[in-house]
Formats: structure tokens, C-alpha cells, sequence
């Protein structure tokens, strides 16, 4: 487990909303197995019911007790390490060309479904995203190539609210259909927004009316699915395309602001009082709500368990990496090596795992002399009297 700074950190503290109110909310709405546990994990996160360590600066020789992380998936203040790990996993299935930004978004009439169904609604997410990019890569007309992209599920905004959506890290180009060169799409332009919408939203109903039809909707009668889709059906569904990267240094560092974050962090937290929370939106914007409104709003970005949010496709399809991806690889190398990438990393298996990162960003800092000196001395057993502290596990 990971030891928490103790310093250098923001003023307020996500956990201990939860530790302060946590237990009430608990007590008074119903929630899934997958809810209780990650709040009972948020509560004891970095407590002394977890255990720790005892530290000793090697700059002014003061020893410090650091408690050690829940590692919850959903822990604003747990997913650092695990970000750097992925990041540097991921330079390994980099391809050294331009990447886009695709956002794909579900109409807010579909909210409601998205969470009284969240398994599968949020595969069908995926899935209609994922297939609309690879057919219109395919495409002669527009392409001709087989992609590589990675989806990232997020189902917020930024007031806490609920709102699904999937972000694309898209590989500007793809490895044609006879794999032998790389066809690149022009640096500005992948695909028109509205044949990506209006594809992406036949995709989305169809496999809407699959997903009755098979008995995974829940809560939804036929009459009742009819009149929804007929509300969105002639709708824009929202595709945005944001403006392309550089290259694979910047995709790296973009897709580690991406893919470990949760509905919101420490730093976003302007005041926190018994009555009132106040946290930063979007630019100068604020939103000031009740504790158990808080709480009620990031409840319902908890995913249910073992939900993968993070999904790789095309040429960075697990079957593919290999294959197919190795080949693009090489490619790419052949036509314009890029100082970015070195030809290690890409004859490297790409299973395999670079070393921990160097980066002293999240080791502890002594809270007495400011240093990141801390050494570890033999580990803190728990007590009984802490072990027996523990909030119990809900019942089955």
C-alpha cells in the first residue's frame, strides 16, 4: 500500500467529508454493495485503521507516522502512483504519428436509463462508440485502415452531476487492410462530426432495442423504450472533436489527466463546513451544496464492480498489440523515425512493464522540514482496538 503525504497538500480533504458524514448517508439511502464498500474505503483511507508506516527523515532526523492508502479505483486521493504505472505502461503501445480527441456523448433523456441500467448502458457505450470509429475507418471512402484507439468512460460534469460520456484517443491514420503501409489521415480532419453523430446514434438505439429485446433493461416497459427513442432519435447527438495532439510525448501526458481521474478532486474544494460545501466548476465558476447532496452526486459515479472504464481498441486491442500493432510500429518508424519514441521501447514485447517511474511527485514529504527525505523503518502492526474499528463490511 501507499503512504499519504502528509504535506504540501490542499487545505480540504474529500475523505474526511466522508468520514464525517459518511456513516449518516450510509445509514439513511440505499445503496449497492459496490457503493457501501467504496465509501466504507474512502472513510478508513490513510486512517490508522489501515495500518502504516513509520518514517524517518534523513535531513532533520524527525520520525513521522503516514497511514497507508484504500486504493480504491474511486479514491480522489489514492489514484496518483496508479496513473504514473499505467502512463508509462502505455509508451510501450505508442504510435509516433498525430492522435484526435473524440468525445461521445448520450443525450440527457437517456440519463435516467443510463442509471437505473448502468452495466449495460455503459457497455453500450462503448460499444457504439467503438464500432462507429472503426467502421468509418475501414471505410474506403474515407480511410481504408484499421485504427488504434483507446475510450475512457467519465459519467460526470463538472458539478458533480450525472452525465455519461466516453472520451477517444484516436490515432491520426491506421494500418491499411493489407497491413503493408500506414495511411495517414490528414492533420486536421479524421472523420465529419455529423456522420460520426448520426452513426454513432443508430448504433447506440439499435443496440438499445437488442439490449430489451434480450431482457437486460430493467424498469422500462416496450411502450415506454418506443417513446424515448422516438424523443431522441431525430436529435444531434453531441460527438465533439477536439483539436488534434503533436504527437506521442503529448498523447502520454494527456491520457494520464484522463484516465485515473474520478468525478473530482482535493484541489477543487474551496470550503467545507458542517452545512455547506463549496467546490470550484468550470473556469470561475462554484457550486455550493449540502453535505448529503455531495455525497448523493458522487455516489452515483461509483461503477459497478469490476466495470473496466478504460478500453483499447483496433490496433490496441489486446489480440492486436502483437500483431497488427507492432507492424504499424514498424511502419511508422520506417517512413519517419521520431525522436520521441526510441527503437527500444518499440522492439520491446508490449506486455511487458517499464520500471516504477523515477518521479519523486507523490513520495512523502517530511511535514517537518519540508524534504522528500523519508525513509521507511519496520512497518506499524494494527491494534486490536483498531482492527476492531474497522466499519464492518454491508451484508450480503
Amino acid at each position: 500500500m501507499h503512504a499519504h503525504p502528509i504535506s504540501g497538500a490542499p487545505p480540504f480533504d474529500i475523505n474526511s467529508i466522508f468520514r464525517t458524514h459518511g456513516p449518516q448517508f450510509r445509514r439513511q439511502h440505499p445503496l449497492s454493495r459496490e457503493q457501501h464498500r467504496t465509501l466504507g474505503d474512502l472513510e478508513r483511507c490513510r486512517t490508522p485503521v489501515l495500518g502504516g508506516h513509520l518514517y524517518r527523515c534523513q535531513h532533520c532526523a524527525a520520525e513521522v507516522s503516514l497511514y497507508n492508502s484504500c486504493l480504491n479505483r474511486h479514491c480522489p486521493t489514492c489514484q496518483g502512483p496508479a496513473q504514473l504505472r499505467w502512463v508509462e505502461q502505455r509508451k510501450l503501445r505508442l504510435l509516433s504519428t498525430d492522435y484526435f480527441h473524440l468525445v461521445f456523448t448520450l443525450p440527457a433523456a437517456l440519463r435516467p436509463l443510463a442509471l437505473s441500467c448502468r452495466r449495460a448502458i455503459f457497455d453500450l457505450l462503448f460499444a457504439a462508440a467503438a464500432h462507429t470509429l472503426i467502421e468509418l475507418g475501414r471505410d474506403p471512402k474515407r480511410l481504408g485502415a484499421q485504427l488504434g484507439f483507446t475510450l475512457v468512460l467519465h459519467t460526470w460534469k463538472r458539478d458533480l452531476q450525472f452525465h455519461p460520456h466516453v472520451h477517444g484517443i484516436v490515432s491520426g491514420g491506421g494500418l491499411d487492410l493489407q497491413a503493408d503501409r500506414w495511411k495517414a489521415a490528414r492533420r486536421n480532419y479524421l472523420f465529419p462530426g455529423k456522420v460520426l453523430s448520426r452513426l454513432f446514434r443508430g448504433k447506440f438505439l439499435a443496440g438499445l432495442i437488442d439490449l430489451h429485446n434480450s431482457g437486460a433493461l430493467t424498469g422500462i416497459d416496450q411502450p415506454a423504450l418506443r417513446n424515448l427513442i422516438r424523443s431522441v432519435r431525430n436529435l444531434d447527438w453531441v460527438v465533439f472533436a477536439k483539436r488534434p495532439f503533436g504527437g506521442p510525448e503529448q498523447i502520454v501526458r494527456y491520457l494520464g489527466l484522463y484516465t485515473h481521474r474520478v468525478a473530482i478532486s482535493n484541489s477543487r474544494l474551496l470550503d467545507v463546513r458542517d452545512d455547506c460545501i463549496t467546490f470550484r466548476t468550470r473556469g470561475e465558476g462554484t457550486c455550493s451544496i449540502p453535505p448529503d447532496e455531495f455525497i448523493r452526486r458522487f455516489v452515483q459515479h461509483i461503477l459497478p464492480d469490476r466495470f473496466v472504464k478504460i478500453r483499447h481498441y483496433g490496433l490496441l486491442a489486446p489480440a492486436n498489440v502483437n500483431t497488427q500493432l507492432k507492424r504499424a510500429q514498424q511502419l511508422l518508424l520506417q517512413q519517419a523515425p521520431s525522436p520521441e519514441l526510441n527503437q527500444a521501447d518499440l522492439q520491446a514485447e508490449p506486455g511487458t512493464t517499464n520500471p516504477e517511474p523515477s518521479t519523486s511527485e507523490h513520495l512523502p514529504r517530511c511535514p517537518h522540514c519540508g524534504r522528500r527525505a523519508l525513509i521507511r523503518l519496520p512497518i506499524m502492526q494494527r491494534s486490536a482496538h483498531q482492527r476492531r474499528s474497522a466499519a464492518p463490511r454491508p451484508d450480503t
